[in-house]
């Protein structure tokens, strides 16, 4: 009989629920495991070809990773280079393709770090520098430590930072993180981006780096795509400020600006960065473009009718603009006008007026007597034409 076909969104949910299970056991059963790794993925690989018979390749190898790389955060012997070893060995000639070990060479490479093997690590983990933006940081880490201290200083933060070749190397490897501009949190999705050290060490090393090399404003952009990635809000906020006052023109860190004061619901603070952005800027439609955005929901009236006659003065595209009005009445309260303005977007996007019919959808949600519900259509609405917006104005969304 033919095995029934899945898709592969439907395999990886079964996968995740799969790998669920399996990550209970092993943290019940830790020691069991290390004492007899064979046996344990004798039964993985069972009760996979026995639960979910079709798994592509790709998915089937990752699912072999996730296990093992929980099997090495749940074993009492995960500081046992030896252990470590023989455990990815096992794991890599359980999988399909046979594509290399870069995976386990990198938490291998980590591992060694954690336990003051600098050295080792430096050689683990060389040829995997442009993966995520983790690995120049910890390479260069790894030569900071060992650079002599000045004063006989013992603290890692009162290392010396002068022209001894092993410290030029940690400096010469921040360098190569801007040069290369490797992805922020491959490894994380990958499974293996949470190590604690590891990341202290990230931000330790940015820090010096912002320091070493105050005119390059990389290092202030990847340490706030990180941040904001990460959840950290304290360090995110820490650097924009550093970004703003150094590089106070940069439309870039002004984006970020905004959407943190955005999110943290502070109008004053979206409003002093759109004038800002106003004034540095003064030809361009993205600040006010930010303008728009802010009255309407903010609802200020004579806010959204300052900044709409800047943008006709500027030329906005009738698509945006027609999109705009539209949410501006909704967020408003104003149903009639807002139900006229989509006879106006119909009329604008012509043929392919077919986004009307979600707005339409979504703005019958306003009128609902569950609070709960209104909230969500007013997200979705607002989401909705500023991406468009975002996309046909091409403003880089952050």
């Amino acid at each position: 009989m033919d095995e029934v076909w899945q898709s592969d969104a439907v395999v990886r949910v079964k996968l995740n629920q799969l790998k669920k299970d399996f990550f209970d056991y092993i943290e019940k059963n830790s020691d069991k495991i290390d004492s007899n790794i064979p046996v344990f993925f004798g039964s993985v690989l069972a009760t996979l070809e026995k639960t979910i018979p079709i798994v592509n390749d790709d998915l089937y190898d990752r699912f072999i990773e996730s296990i093992t790389i929980r099997v090495l955060d749940a074993s009492t012997r995960s500081d046992d280079l030896l252990y470590v070893e023989k455990l990815f060995d096992y794991a890599e000639r359980n999988k399909r393709r046979k594509t290399g070990k870069a995976l386990f060479d990198v938490v291998l490479g980590m591992k060694m770090i954690n336990t003051g093997k600098y050295a080792e690590a430096i050689e683990q983990l060389k040829k995997y520098r442009n993966i995520d933006a983790l690995i120049c940081p910890a390479l260069a880490y790894c030569y900071f430590i060992r650079s002599p201290p000045q004063g006989g200083a013992t603290n890692p933060e009162e290392l010396v930072r002068g022209p001894t070749p092993i410290a030029l190397a940690a400096r010469e490897l921040m360098i190569e993180l801007v040069r290369l501009n490797p992805p922020v949190n491959r490894l994380k999705e990958m499974g293996i981006g949470d190590d604690p050290g590891i990341n202290k060490i990230f931000w330790f090393m940015l820090k010096q780096a912002i320091e070493w090399f105050p005119d390059e404003r990389e290092f202030l952009r990847i340490g706030i795509k990180k941040a904001s990635k990460d959840g950290r809000r304290d360090i995110r906020e820490e650097l924009l400020a550093i970004a703003i006052e150094r590089f106070f023109n940069d439309m870039n860190f002004l984006r970020e600006s905004y959407k943190l004061k955005l999110d943290s619901r502070d109008a004053g603070g979206v409003a002093g960065v759109v004038k800002q952005m106003t004034q540095q800027y003064p030809d361009e439609l993205e600040p006010v473009y930010y303008g728009l955005k802010l009255a309407i929901i903010t609802t200020r009236e004579d806010v959204y009718q300052k900044f709409r006659k800047l943008a006709l003065s500027k030329n906005i595209p009738q698509r945006a603009l027609v999109l705009l009005d539209f949410g501006f009445e909704m967020m408003s309260g104003k149903h009639y006008e807002a139900h006229a303005c989509l006879e106006e977007i119909k009329i604008t996007f012509g043929p392919h007026h077919y986004y009307v019919t979600l707005l339409e959808y979504v703005a019958h949600d306003f009128l609902s007597n569950d609070e709960k519900k209104v909230k969500q259509a007013k997200k979705a609405m607002l989401d909705s034409i500023d991406q468009y917006c975002l996309k046909l104005l091409k403003i880089k969304d952050t």
